[in-house]
């Protein structure tokens, strides 16, 4: 299941909600995954908890330590491309500041490396049973 893990200063419930809806919706028109199946989940911390380029960000540090994880299937690089630019959009226009760009990670896995509900993707979803996501190592 696609999901997005985010790293940022402690944010208030609405901006968290802000993000929760463009996000989504960003990820939602750039993939065909579906918007019900993606999760997000929040890092918050302190400032003094994380450092930049070197530094310890604070209040003063005009572009915090902002990260983006998103594990999710393969995907092509035009929607790569679609999501890094609609994930800062949704980002900096909810976070109210368009300074506040996100460094963004897209970690793809295939359906085998996924476990839900006690069982891999690849064998819950019928159409991937019998699917091969990994090529054969043999000796010559």
């Amino acid at each position: 299941m696609p999901c997005l893990e985010i790293s940022l200063p402690n944010t208030d419930t609405e901006t968290k909600e802000k993000l929760t809806i463009g996000l989504t919706e960003a990820f939602d028109k750039a993939t065909k995954f579906g918007a019900e199946i993606f999760g997000i989940r929040f890092h918050e911390y302190e400032f003094g908890q994380v450092a930049s380029g070197g530094k310890l960000c604070d209040n003063n540090t005009p572009r915090p330590y902002l990260h983006m994880l998103l594990y999710c299937p393969r995907i092509n690089r035009e929607t790569k491309q679609n999501l890094v630019h609609s994930f800062t959009k949704a980002f900096t226009q909810a976070a109210g500041n368009d300074d506040w760009k996100p460094v963004i990670h897209i970690c793809e896995h295939p359906y085998d490396n996924v476990g839900v509900n006690g069982e891999l993707l690849s064998d819950a979803i019928e159409e991937l049973k019998n699917q091969k996501f990994y090529y054969e190592v043999t000796d010559k």
